[in-house]
Protein backbone atom coordinates (compact mmCIF):
# COMPACT_ATOMS: atom_id res chain seq x y z
CA UNK A 1 0.00 0.00 0.00
CA UNK A 2 1.50 3.38 -0.99
CA UNK A 3 -0.18 6.37 1.08
CA UNK A 4 1.27 10.14 0.53
CA UNK A 5 -0.05 12.78 2.19
CA UNK A 6 0.69 16.51 1.67
CA UNK A 7 -0.13 20.05 3.43
CA UNK A 8 -0.07 22.65 0.91
CA UNK A 9 1.69 25.56 1.09
CA UNK A 10 -1.47 27.91 0.57
CA UNK A 11 -0.93 30.78 3.22
CA UNK A 12 -2.80 31.85 6.11
CA UNK A 13 -5.36 29.10 5.42
CA UNK A 14 -5.67 25.32 4.92
CA UNK A 15 -5.40 22.98 2.21
CA UNK A 16 -4.25 19.13 3.01
CA UNK A 17 -4.54 16.16 0.26
CA UNK A 18 -4.25 12.49 1.27
CA UNK A 19 -3.55 9.64 -1.34
CA UNK A 20 -3.75 5.81 -1.38
CA UNK A 21 -2.68 3.56 -3.63
CA UNK A 22 -3.42 -0.54 -3.83
CA UNK A 23 -2.29 -1.96 -7.43
CA UNK A 24 -3.96 -0.05 -10.09
CA UNK A 25 -7.19 1.46 -7.61
CA UNK A 26 -7.10 5.12 -6.21
CA UNK A 27 -8.48 6.86 -3.40
CA UNK A 28 -7.60 10.35 -2.52
CA UNK A 29 -9.28 13.01 -0.43
CA UNK A 30 -8.79 16.48 0.74
CA UNK A 31 -8.79 17.90 4.15
CA UNK A 32 -9.84 21.72 3.46
CA UNK A 33 -9.48 24.36 0.71
CA UNK A 34 -9.23 27.84 1.75
CA UNK A 35 -6.50 30.64 2.00
CA UNK A 36 -6.43 34.51 2.48
CA UNK A 37 -3.75 34.52 -0.28
CA UNK A 38 -5.53 33.52 -3.34
CA UNK A 39 -2.73 33.12 -5.89
CA UNK A 40 -0.84 30.57 -4.13
CA UNK A 41 -4.45 28.67 -3.34
CA UNK A 42 -5.28 28.89 -6.85
CA UNK A 43 -1.78 27.25 -8.13
CA UNK A 44 -2.12 24.65 -5.22
CA UNK A 45 -6.12 23.86 -6.35
CA UNK A 46 -4.89 23.26 -10.02
CA UNK A 47 -2.02 20.57 -8.31
CA UNK A 48 -4.39 18.41 -6.88
CA UNK A 49 -7.39 19.24 -9.30
CA UNK A 50 -4.50 17.46 -12.11
CA UNK A 51 -4.44 13.90 -10.00
CA UNK A 52 -7.53 13.13 -11.20
CA UNK A 53 -11.35 12.55 -8.80
CA UNK A 54 -11.04 13.22 -5.41
CA UNK A 55 -13.43 10.91 -3.56
CA UNK A 56 -13.31 12.88 0.25
CA UNK A 57 -13.25 16.45 0.39
CA UNK A 58 -13.13 17.13 4.58
CA UNK A 59 -14.27 20.80 5.68
CA UNK A 60 -13.45 21.15 9.42
CA UNK A 61 -15.58 24.02 9.74
CA UNK A 62 -17.22 27.17 7.68
CA UNK A 63 -14.31 29.90 8.39
CA UNK A 64 -13.89 31.51 4.61
CA UNK A 65 -9.82 30.91 4.87
CA UNK A 66 -10.90 26.95 4.89
CA UNK A 67 -13.48 26.86 2.17
CA UNK A 68 -13.56 29.88 -0.10
CA UNK A 69 -11.40 27.52 -2.45
CA UNK A 70 -14.40 25.15 -2.66
CA UNK A 71 -15.57 26.21 -5.42
CA UNK A 72 -12.93 26.36 -7.73
CA UNK A 73 -11.52 22.92 -6.83
CA UNK A 74 -15.29 21.68 -7.75
CA UNK A 75 -14.89 23.44 -11.07
CA UNK A 76 -11.28 22.13 -11.45
CA UNK A 77 -12.01 17.96 -11.15
CA UNK A 78 -15.03 16.34 -9.78
CA UNK A 79 -15.67 15.78 -6.14
CA UNK A 80 -18.06 12.33 -4.82
CA UNK A 81 -18.36 13.10 -1.53
CA UNK A 82 -18.19 16.16 1.13
CA UNK A 83 -18.50 15.94 4.70
CA UNK A 84 -18.77 19.03 7.02
CA UNK A 85 -20.07 18.81 10.85
CA UNK A 86 -23.93 19.68 11.02
CA UNK A 87 -24.33 23.03 12.05
CA UNK A 88 -27.64 24.31 14.14
CA UNK A 89 -29.19 27.95 13.28
CA UNK A 90 -27.26 29.18 16.30
CA UNK A 91 -23.62 27.32 15.15
CA UNK A 92 -24.55 28.89 11.72
CA UNK A 93 -25.37 32.23 12.87
CA UNK A 94 -21.40 32.58 14.94
CA UNK A 95 -20.00 31.19 11.13
CA UNK A 96 -21.48 34.07 9.72
CA UNK A 97 -21.01 35.93 12.41
CA UNK A 98 -16.86 35.86 12.52
CA UNK A 99 -16.28 36.05 8.76
CA UNK A 100 -18.61 39.88 9.62
CA UNK A 101 -16.16 40.59 12.51
CA UNK A 102 -13.00 40.15 10.24
CA UNK A 103 -14.31 41.51 7.15
CA UNK A 104 -13.84 38.28 5.41
CA UNK A 105 -17.67 38.23 4.83
CA UNK A 106 -18.67 37.70 0.93
CA UNK A 107 -21.99 36.87 -1.55
CA UNK A 108 -20.27 33.79 -2.68
CA UNK A 109 -19.73 32.43 0.98
CA UNK A 110 -23.59 33.50 2.60
CA UNK A 111 -24.75 31.08 -0.72
CA UNK A 112 -22.52 28.69 0.22
CA UNK A 113 -23.03 28.67 4.08
CA UNK A 114 -26.86 29.20 4.03
CA UNK A 115 -27.27 26.02 2.45
CA UNK A 116 -24.35 24.07 2.04
CA UNK A 117 -25.67 20.73 0.86
CA UNK A 118 -28.16 22.55 -1.87
CA UNK A 119 -24.60 24.81 -2.93
CA UNK A 120 -22.58 21.44 -3.39
CA UNK A 121 -24.93 19.29 -5.02
CA UNK A 122 -25.40 21.97 -7.86
CA UNK A 123 -22.01 22.15 -8.18
CA UNK A 124 -21.66 18.21 -8.89
CA UNK A 125 -21.18 16.48 -5.75
CA UNK A 126 -23.37 13.14 -5.64
CA UNK A 127 -23.00 12.71 -1.59
CA UNK A 128 -22.99 15.53 1.24
CA UNK A 129 -22.21 14.05 4.46
CA UNK A 130 -22.83 15.89 7.90
CA UNK A 131 -21.33 14.63 10.94
CA UNK A 132 -23.03 14.90 13.74
CA UNK A 133 -21.40 17.20 16.90
CA UNK A 134 -20.48 15.98 20.37
CA UNK A 135 -20.17 17.79 24.00
CA UNK A 136 -16.72 17.87 25.60
CA UNK A 137 -18.72 15.98 28.69
CA UNK A 138 -20.64 13.43 26.39
CA UNK A 139 -19.86 9.67 26.18
CA UNK A 140 -19.52 8.24 22.94
CA UNK A 141 -18.29 4.48 23.75
CA UNK A 142 -16.53 2.58 21.15
CA UNK A 143 -15.97 3.52 17.13
CA UNK A 144 -18.50 2.05 15.24
CA UNK A 145 -16.12 0.85 12.32
CA UNK A 146 -18.10 -0.60 9.09
CA UNK A 147 -16.86 -4.24 7.99
CA UNK A 148 -16.15 -4.81 3.99
CA UNK A 149 -19.10 -5.81 1.94
CA UNK A 150 -18.50 -9.87 1.11
CA UNK A 151 -20.34 -9.60 -2.06
CA UNK A 152 -17.54 -7.06 -2.93
CA UNK A 153 -15.08 -8.50 -5.58
CA UNK A 154 -13.68 -5.28 -7.04
CA UNK A 155 -10.36 -4.27 -6.75
CA UNK A 156 -11.22 -0.60 -6.87
CA UNK A 157 -10.23 0.59 -3.37
CA UNK A 158 -13.29 1.91 -1.49
CA UNK A 159 -14.44 4.42 1.32
CA UNK A 160 -17.72 3.09 3.75
CA UNK A 161 -19.35 4.70 6.60
CA UNK A 162 -21.38 1.78 9.09
CA UNK A 163 -24.57 1.88 7.64
CA UNK A 164 -25.88 2.17 11.18
CA UNK A 165 -24.86 5.49 12.00
CA UNK A 166 -26.13 7.00 8.72
CA UNK A 167 -29.47 8.52 7.61
CA UNK A 168 -29.76 9.11 4.39
CA UNK A 169 -32.34 11.27 2.16
CA UNK A 170 -32.20 11.72 -1.58
CA UNK A 171 -32.12 15.08 -3.04
CA UNK A 172 -32.44 15.05 -6.73
CA UNK A 173 -29.68 12.85 -8.31
CA UNK A 174 -27.50 13.42 -5.26
CA UNK A 175 -27.72 11.90 -1.81
CA UNK A 176 -27.47 14.09 1.98
CA UNK A 177 -26.75 11.86 4.59
CA UNK A 178 -26.54 12.37 8.35
CA UNK A 179 -23.53 10.40 10.37
CA UNK A 180 -23.84 9.92 14.25
CA UNK A 181 -20.92 10.69 16.32
CA UNK A 182 -18.68 8.08 16.42
CA UNK A 183 -18.95 6.91 12.91
CA UNK A 184 -15.19 5.75 11.14
CA UNK A 185 -14.76 5.52 7.31
CA UNK A 186 -12.91 2.94 6.64
CA UNK A 187 -11.18 1.52 3.61
CA UNK A 188 -11.55 -1.49 1.76
CA UNK A 189 -10.60 -3.52 -1.56
CA UNK A 190 -11.90 -6.82 -2.68
CA UNK A 191 -13.65 -7.42 -0.49
CA UNK A 192 -11.16 -7.27 2.35
CA UNK A 193 -10.72 -4.38 4.89
CA UNK A 194 -7.65 -2.47 4.29
CA UNK A 195 -5.88 -0.70 7.37
CA UNK A 196 -6.47 2.44 7.06
CA UNK A 197 -8.89 4.91 8.72
CA UNK A 198 -10.57 8.16 8.29
CA UNK A 199 -11.66 9.52 11.47
CA UNK A 200 -13.59 12.68 12.20
CA UNK A 201 -14.53 14.13 15.37
CA UNK A 202 -16.32 17.19 15.60
CA UNK A 203 -17.38 19.05 19.25
CA UNK A 204 -19.99 21.12 19.94
CA UNK A 205 -19.66 24.63 22.07
CA UNK A 206 -20.66 24.23 25.81
CA UNK A 207 -24.07 24.50 26.55
CA UNK A 208 -23.93 27.90 28.51
CA UNK A 209 -22.36 29.62 25.82
CA UNK A 210 -24.53 28.40 23.11
CA UNK A 211 -27.86 29.53 25.28
CA UNK A 212 -26.15 32.66 26.02
CA UNK A 213 -25.53 33.48 22.36
CA UNK A 214 -29.25 32.20 21.38
CA UNK A 215 -30.41 34.72 24.08
CA UNK A 216 -28.60 37.15 22.69
CA UNK A 217 -29.90 36.45 19.22
CA UNK A 218 -33.17 36.66 20.30
CA UNK A 219 -32.90 40.41 21.73
CA UNK A 220 -31.25 41.30 18.53
CA UNK A 221 -33.11 40.09 16.20
CA UNK A 222 -36.46 37.70 17.74
CA UNK A 223 -37.03 34.23 18.50
CA UNK A 224 -37.32 31.55 15.54
CA UNK A 225 -34.48 32.91 14.12
CA UNK A 226 -33.51 31.11 10.33
CA UNK A 227 -30.61 30.21 8.33
CA UNK A 228 -32.25 32.51 5.71
CA UNK A 229 -33.07 35.67 7.90
CA UNK A 230 -29.56 35.25 9.14
CA UNK A 231 -28.35 35.42 5.73
CA UNK A 232 -30.65 38.32 5.04
CA UNK A 233 -29.17 40.40 8.34
CA UNK A 234 -25.52 39.51 7.34
CA UNK A 235 -26.20 41.66 3.97
CA UNK A 236 -27.47 44.79 5.20
CA UNK A 237 -25.55 46.91 7.06
CA UNK A 238 -26.86 47.49 10.95
CA UNK A 239 -27.80 43.63 10.91
CA UNK A 240 -23.97 43.19 10.84
CA UNK A 241 -23.57 45.27 13.42
CA UNK A 242 -25.93 43.49 15.55
CA UNK A 243 -24.59 40.30 14.64
CA UNK A 244 -20.98 41.96 15.72
CA UNK A 245 -22.61 42.97 19.31
CA UNK A 246 -23.77 39.63 19.61
CA UNK A 247 -20.89 38.15 18.81
CA UNK A 248 -18.30 40.32 20.88
CA UNK A 249 -20.29 39.56 23.95
CA UNK A 250 -20.10 36.46 24.53
CA UNK A 251 -17.31 34.78 22.05
CA UNK A 252 -13.96 36.03 23.25
CA UNK A 253 -12.75 32.46 24.16
CA UNK A 254 -13.17 31.10 19.97
CA UNK A 255 -14.59 28.02 21.00
CA UNK A 256 -16.45 26.72 17.64
CA UNK A 257 -17.50 23.53 16.12
CA UNK A 258 -14.32 22.53 14.21
CA UNK A 259 -14.24 19.37 12.76
CA UNK A 260 -10.71 17.72 13.26
CA UNK A 261 -9.65 14.49 10.87
CA UNK A 262 -7.28 11.63 11.89
CA UNK A 263 -6.10 9.86 8.82
CA UNK A 264 -3.98 7.00 8.89
CA UNK A 265 -3.65 3.19 10.06
CA UNK A 266 -5.42 1.10 13.35
CA UNK A 267 -2.73 -0.91 13.65
CA UNK A 268 1.25 0.18 13.87
CA UNK A 269 2.25 -0.50 10.48
CA UNK A 270 5.37 -1.90 8.63
CA UNK A 271 6.78 0.63 7.02
CA UNK A 272 9.12 -0.58 4.11
CA UNK A 273 9.83 2.70 2.35
CA UNK A 274 9.83 6.45 3.49
CA UNK A 275 10.36 9.59 1.78
CA UNK A 276 10.17 12.43 3.93
CA UNK A 277 10.36 14.88 2.19
CA UNK A 278 9.73 14.97 -1.92
CA UNK A 279 12.20 17.57 -3.48
CA UNK A 280 9.78 20.65 -3.68
CA UNK A 281 9.49 20.51 -0.29
CA UNK A 282 11.62 21.76 2.95
CA UNK A 283 14.98 21.60 1.22
CA UNK A 284 17.76 20.82 3.06
CA UNK A 285 15.25 18.54 5.51
CA UNK A 286 16.60 14.93 6.14
CA UNK A 287 14.03 11.98 6.72
CA UNK A 288 14.11 10.76 10.23
CA UNK A 289 13.46 7.30 10.78
CA UNK A 290 9.86 7.11 12.46
CA UNK A 291 7.47 4.04 13.28
CA UNK A 292 4.27 5.92 12.60
CA UNK A 293 2.60 7.94 9.67
CA UNK A 294 -0.54 8.50 10.74
CA UNK A 295 -1.44 12.20 10.48
CA UNK A 296 -4.37 14.11 12.88
CA UNK A 297 -5.47 17.48 11.44
CA UNK A 298 -7.33 20.40 13.82
CA UNK A 299 -8.56 22.68 11.79
CA UNK A 300 -9.37 25.83 14.44
CA UNK A 301 -10.43 23.29 17.12
CA UNK A 302 -9.75 25.17 20.32
CA UNK A 303 -7.83 22.79 22.32
CA UNK A 304 -6.68 25.63 24.91
CA UNK A 305 -9.77 24.26 27.37
CA UNK A 306 -8.37 20.99 29.28
CA UNK A 307 -11.53 19.95 29.31
CA UNK A 308 -12.08 20.53 25.29
CA UNK A 309 -8.32 18.75 24.84
CA UNK A 310 -9.02 15.72 26.87
CA UNK A 311 -12.33 14.76 25.16
CA UNK A 312 -10.26 15.44 21.87
CA UNK A 313 -7.77 12.71 23.34
CA UNK A 314 -10.28 10.24 24.59
CA UNK A 315 -11.95 10.42 21.08
CA UNK A 316 -8.92 9.21 19.36
CA UNK A 317 -7.06 7.15 21.90
CA UNK A 318 -7.32 3.93 19.97
CA UNK A 319 -5.02 5.66 17.32
CA UNK A 320 -3.14 8.60 19.52
CA UNK A 321 -0.12 5.93 19.05
CA UNK A 322 -0.55 6.29 15.24
CA UNK A 323 -0.08 9.56 14.95
CA UNK A 324 3.11 10.74 13.66
CA UNK A 325 2.25 14.63 12.23
CA UNK A 326 0.13 16.62 14.03
CA UNK A 327 -1.04 20.13 12.22
CA UNK A 328 -1.77 22.18 14.97
CA UNK A 329 -5.09 23.79 15.82
CA UNK A 330 -5.71 27.69 14.72
CA UNK A 331 -2.62 28.51 12.41
CA UNK A 332 -0.49 28.21 15.82
CA UNK A 333 -2.68 30.32 18.25
CA UNK A 334 -1.79 30.58 21.72
CA UNK A 335 -5.69 30.76 22.31
CA UNK A 336 -6.13 27.39 20.79
CA UNK A 337 -3.45 25.64 22.18
CA UNK A 338 -2.24 23.64 25.36
CA UNK A 339 0.48 22.91 26.57
CA UNK A 340 -0.54 18.89 27.13
CA UNK A 341 -1.72 18.72 23.44
CA UNK A 342 1.76 17.45 21.98
CA UNK A 343 3.24 15.14 24.73
CA UNK A 344 0.27 13.61 24.37
CA UNK A 345 0.70 11.78 21.32
CA UNK A 346 3.89 9.15 21.98
CA UNK A 347 4.96 9.01 18.58
CA UNK A 348 4.53 12.49 17.03
CA UNK A 349 7.69 13.56 15.22
CA UNK A 350 6.59 16.78 13.29
CA UNK A 351 4.32 19.95 14.40
CA UNK A 352 2.46 21.41 11.07
CA UNK A 353 1.46 25.03 11.52
CA UNK A 354 -0.50 26.33 8.73
CA UNK A 355 0.15 29.96 8.46
CA UNK A 356 0.77 32.45 6.05
CA UNK A 357 0.86 36.46 6.19
CA UNK A 358 -2.23 37.18 8.44
CA UNK A 359 -2.86 39.72 11.31
CA UNK A 360 -3.08 37.75 14.04
CA UNK A 361 0.14 37.18 14.96
CA UNK A 362 -0.02 33.13 14.20
CA UNK A 363 1.80 31.27 14.59
CA UNK A 364 2.60 32.51 18.57
CA UNK A 365 5.82 32.44 19.79
CA UNK A 366 4.60 30.27 23.20
CA UNK A 367 3.33 27.84 21.00
CA UNK A 368 6.92 27.24 19.37
CA UNK A 369 8.54 27.45 22.84
CA UNK A 370 5.98 24.25 23.72
CA UNK A 371 6.65 22.19 20.62
CA UNK A 372 10.30 22.41 20.16
CA UNK A 373 11.02 22.46 23.81
CA UNK A 374 9.28 18.69 23.30
CA UNK A 375 10.45 17.34 19.49
CA UNK A 376 13.29 20.17 19.10
CA UNK A 377 13.67 22.79 16.58
CA UNK A 378 13.77 20.01 13.37
CA UNK A 379 10.00 19.35 14.77
CA UNK A 380 8.71 22.13 13.72
CA UNK A 381 7.21 22.89 10.38
CA UNK A 382 5.26 26.14 9.44
CA UNK A 383 3.47 25.68 5.91
CA UNK A 384 3.33 29.16 4.50
CA UNK A 385 2.61 30.50 0.98
CA UNK A 386 5.89 30.19 0.11
CA UNK A 387 5.90 27.33 -2.35
CA UNK A 388 8.99 25.48 -0.60
CA UNK A 389 7.26 25.39 2.28
CA UNK A 390 4.82 22.71 1.86
CA UNK A 391 5.20 19.39 3.74
CA UNK A 392 4.50 15.99 2.92
CA UNK A 393 5.03 12.44 3.39
CA UNK A 394 5.17 9.10 1.31
CA UNK A 395 5.52 6.12 2.40
CA UNK A 396 4.99 1.98 0.94
CA UNK A 397 3.47 0.42 3.83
Amino acid sequence: MDVTMIQHPVGQGGMFSGQLQEGNSVLRWVYDCGSNQQDRLNEEILSVAAQGMIDLLFLSHLDSDHVNGVDRLLAATSVAEVVLPYLSAAEFALAVVQDVVTGALSGTFLEFVADPAKWLIGRGVSTVSFIRTTGEDQPLGEWRIPEPKREDDTRRLKVRWPAAAVTKRAVKTATVQDIAAGAVASISTNGAKVDWLLVPYAHKPSKQQMKDFNRALECCFGKGLTRSAIVRHARDENGRVKLKECYHQLWSDHNKVSMSLYAGPQTSPHITSLQLPFSQWRRGASAAPRAEVGWLMTGDADLASCRRLDALLSYYRPVRDRVSVLVLPHHGSALSFHWDLVPSFSNVSACIVAAGRNQYGHPHSWVYECVTSFLGSQGWHQVSECPTSGFGVRAVL
